[in-house]
């Protein structure tokens, strides 16, 4: 919340007016002073001020005209027209003789600041409310069926993320967070017998999945939310490449905060176990959305993507994960809805198999095990944890039946509880156990090979890399290698403005690079050049290439036979 206030003061030759502005510096306000009408509009439409002070009358217009004028370019303002001073016969008007009460004005000031501030505090509360409860609820669904809402506060979480790193409006970004938890509440009116199909889906039941969009809309239509996620809501599933649904948009036709959720909800859905398959591994599933960047994903946002995760990977050794084996799943249920936080995310296993599995992959913090599902394999998995140099040093917590059941252990890294669970007594065993953190086995790739989207030209030709960036009116370099040889391309809002390899600039570079079909490209979204070497339209210069390429290859080949090299283009998305 912001604490030193902005104030405006707009001063024809008022002695007042002037003294105020002294007061005011001398109290730490910020004081904005000028003259000139159009100077003070100018100051308040860039600058945040909380209150404007200004004459009530002055040359070329109405004090309240101006008032009006000001309110509507800075809506939330506060204006107090200042009267002029009485005539005086010496050179400094007594301040006694002042039509206004300097104690009033600054009474003044001071209640506009406890009402902004108050307004700010309930407006914080209220969007906390609405975020905590809607986490909440999904919270709920999700320990009743761990695949139907693809941990939907975990997407949010990622695309606010995504939303805050593109520097989006402040609104914009709450509107993409609710929108990534709200989401697939339309599921609720499917079947679960479809979502969970193992096998491939039929034609009646893909559409009936492909509804819930616009199912969660119609659940959605009577809630009155302070922003707007209905767009948002309905084109998550849409493809950067048009052939998405539910209406089949393409770059920037499809709204920013979709092209994130859809990123961030595929991840997490390849990063999760399925009925019909077993999870991928972070870096596999990196591997994927760069392989449908400019595809089914916007590069540019894809580039944004990678570098979260890149910083997600950093931080995660203070994420403390709490692997959990019940088979009945009741004590998880109470774990996850009291325990599980953006700090803590809690591993569910219904079997030791399960546990094992999952160990194999990361150690987690802590393990809290009922003792009936370990007696099935007579403490095999506990002497399998305690064997194995990764995870011997791991706080074990038994859950027992009642007081009776024996608890007695020389580990010192095992305690028990019994059932049913008290919360803050399994959270005080927690912190008591719980002494060192425990390495984590699973990294992703290094920071420099996240740097950019990149692949190789003999999977996706430089053909369809410009069409891609062109049809999103992206700004961005194309940085290209061949062996030993290098080139760069860039685009600036999807058109072609320099093009360089070797000694070759301009269209001649650009040809020259239209050649190649090996070796590796990267694209760096929002890099820029200041030199301009192409002046021929992008389209225009792609016919002109596969024209120049046609003709080298027919002197060097005249008599092979010559199949049509014209890259397929696509028509330019032109913004509405």
């Amino acid at each position: 919340m912001k604490q030193n206030k902005s104030i405006l003061i707009f001063n024809q030759d008022n002695q007042l007016l002037s003294l105020i502005s002294a007061m005011l510096q001398a109290e730490d306000y910020t004081v904005f002073e000028t003259s000139k009408p159009l100077e003070a509009l100018h100051i308040l439409q860039k600058n945040e001020i909380d209150v404007m002070l200004a004459n009530q009358t002055f040359e070329g217009m109405e004090g309240q005209e101006f008032k009006e004028l000001a309110e509507k370019i800075k809506s939330g303002v506060s204006t107090f027209l200042m009267p002029p001073p009485k005539e005086k016969t010496g050179p400094l008007m007594p301040l006694s003789e002042c039509e206004v009460n300097l104690k009033e004005l600054s009474q003044f000031i001071q209640n506009h600041i406890r009402i902004e501030n108050r307004l700010i505090t309930e407006s914080s509360r209220f969007k906390d409310f609405f975020f905590s409860f809607a986490d909440r609820i999904l919270q709920i669904f999700d320990v009743n069926d761990k695949y139907f809402f693809n941990n939907d506060h975990l997407v949010a979480n990622l695309s606010k993320k995504i939303a805050v790193k593109m520097g989006l409006d402040e609104k914009l970004v709450e509107a993409i967070q609710m929108s990534a938890l709200l989401k697939d509440l339309g599921k609720i009116g499917i079947q679960h017998s479809i979502l969970d199909e193992k096998g491939r889906l039929g034609k009646d039941e893909l559409t009936t999945v492909k509804s819930h969009p616009l199912n969660t809309i119609q659940i959605l239509k009577q809630v009155n939310f302070p922003w707007n996620v209905e767009s948002i809501i309905i084109h998550h599933h849409e493809h950067y490449n048009g052939s998405g649904y539910p209406d089949g948009l393409k770059g920037r036709q499809i709204p920013l905060g979709s092209r994130i959720i859809s990123i961030v909800d595929s991840y997490v859905a390849m990063t999760t176990d399925r009925p019909y398959r077993k999870a991928l591994s972070k870096k596999e599933a990196v591997q994927e959305i760069l392989k449908k960047a400019g595809t089914q994903f916007d590069p540019e946002v894809v580039e944004v993507f990678l570098s979260i995760i890149q910083e997600e990977e950093k931080h995660i050794a203070d994420k403390k994960r709490i692997l959990v084996l019940d088979k009945n799943e009741s004590a998880l249920a109470l774990i996850k809805l009291n325990i599980g936080s953006d700090e803590i995310e809690v591993i569910p296993a219904t079997t030791t198999d399960e546990a094992l599995q999952y160990l194999k992959k990361g150690n987690p913090y802590v393990i809290i095990a009922d003792s009936e599902t370990l007696s099935i394999n007579k403490f095999h998995f506990y002497n399998f944890i305690r064997q194995d140099s990764f995870t011997n040093a791991i706080p074990f917590i038994i859950m027992v039946p009642g007081k009776d059941y024996p608890q007695q252990t020389t580990d010192p890294l095992v305690d028990f509880i019994v059932k049913p669970l008290n919360i803050d007594e399994l959270l005080s065993k927690i912190k008591t156990l719980t002494k060192r953190e425990v390495p984590m086995r699973e990294s992703l790739p290094p920071a420099e090979e996240l740097k950019g989207v990149a692949g190789n030209l003999e999977n996706f030709s430089l053909a369809d890399i410009i069409q891609i960036l062109n049809m999103g009116l992206k700004t961005a370099k194309i940085a290209l290698s061949r062996e030993k040889e290098q080139g760069t391309i860039f685009l600036k809002s999807g058109r072609i403005v320099n093009v360089s390899t070797g000694k070759l600039s301009g269209h001649e570079a650009f040809f020259e690079l239209m050649g190649w079909d090996k070796g590796v490209f990267r694209i760096l979204h929002g890099q820029t050049t200041d030199e301009n070497n192409v002046t021929m339209d992008t389209m225009t210069l792609l016919l002109e290439a596969s024209r120049v390429l046609d003709e080298k290859r027919h002197k060097e080949k005249p008599l092979s036979f010559m199949p049509n090299s014209m890259p397929k283009i696509i028509k330019p998305y032109t913004a509405s």
